[in-house]
């Protein structure tokens, strides 16, 4: 499997070079993107994608504002996938939505009294719809060869609460084996 990195380049490249001129012409967003690289570890994806010149879309979206209220910076959203022979979605189901404090931290939010007050808000249900449509939408970087069978996988899509930061509009697809993710 490709390392998170490369993976994250990938899928963000597409949308790097448009998305640059946009921030590049509004001078705030420029000195924002800066400030939250400050916060980053150098080694981090988002800061290694950031100084590559990834950027945000500058939407704003209210599940954003959600975000922030609740102190979380990035939502995590894993998704197991039956794909039908040609290697779309045939089914999708959420496996498990993560929530983090850190852009750039893997230890996820664990207090049972903070995660029950975000999924009472509705943040959750609404994250894991558009998890689930992004989904829809996601791409094969390579299709497994012989193709397991069944053909099961996954994906992971991920949220972060600033239309500054890069995010892709589709995830990719990875393949597991008995039941195991590759990921």
């Amino acid at each position: 499997m490709l390392p998170s990195f490369m993976v994250l380049m990938l899928t963000l490249g597409v949308r790097s070079v448009s998305l640059q001129a946009a921030a590049a012409t509004n001078p705030s967003a420029e000195a924002h993107i800066h400030e939250v690289m400050n916060g980053l570890s150098r080694g981090s994806d988002l800061y290694k994608a950031l100084s590559r010149g990834a950027r945000g879309d500058g939407v704003h979206y209210p599940w954003m504002d959600e975000m922030k209220n609740n102190g979380i910076k990035k939502v995590k959203v894993s998704i197991d996938v039956a794909f039908d022979r040609h290697g779309r979605p045939k089914q999708m189901r959420i496996r498990s939505t993560e929530y983090f404090s850190h852009y750039d931290s893997d230890t996820p939010i664990s207090d049972s009294e903070r995660l029950n007050t975000i999924r009472a808000g509705g943040l959750e249900r609404t994250l894991n719809d558009l998890a689930l449509q992004r989904t829809a939408k996601g791409f094969w970087l390579d299709v497994p060869r012989p193709r397991p069978r069944p053909f099961v996988g996954g994906a992971q899509v991920e949220f972060l609460d600033d239309e500054w930061l890069p995010e892709p509009d589709a995830p990719m697809f990875y393949a597991r084996a008995g039941g195991q993710s590759h990921r």
